[in-house]
């Protein structure tokens, strides 16, 4: 199972400008993950991204909104993309300058529901 999780962070990789793709459990540890770039901390990212989760999902409680579908975060060095992985993970691609985020969040769709069932 975890091979093929590899196979499916390995392609949202392969994404133009995707520094970084991997699934992080809501406790905040990585279920697994890859990186482009030695610069990309995937442990830290998943505590922080498991934080940011907890809050998102509480704004979105108390303003009525239903579930968190996803989460964009644009920086001036490029997006951080959050989205499920099942019930209890998410899928997290972080982009450069040049990542498409139109290409990245139609990847995370398509391979989410596939994550979801590796995790």
């Amino acid at each position: 199972m975890m091979s093929q999780l590899k196979d499916v962070l390995m392609d949202l990789s392969k994404v133009e400008g995707v520094l970084a793709a991997l699934v992080v459990g809501r406790d905040g540890f990585v279920v697994e993950g890859m990186t482009s770039e030695e610069a990309v901390d995937l442990e830290a990212v998943g505590a922080i991204v498991a934080s940011n989760i907890a809050a998102s999902e509480s704004m979105g409680r108390e303003m009525s909104r239903g579930t968190l579908r996803s989460t964009l975060i644009e920086f001036d060095d490029g997006p951080i993309a959050i989205g499920p992985a099942g019930p209890d993970a998410v899928l997290v691609v972080v982009g450069n300058r040049q990542a498409n985020l139109g290409r990245i969040r139609l990847e995370m769709r398509r391979n989410s529901q596939l994550a979801a069932a590796l995790v």
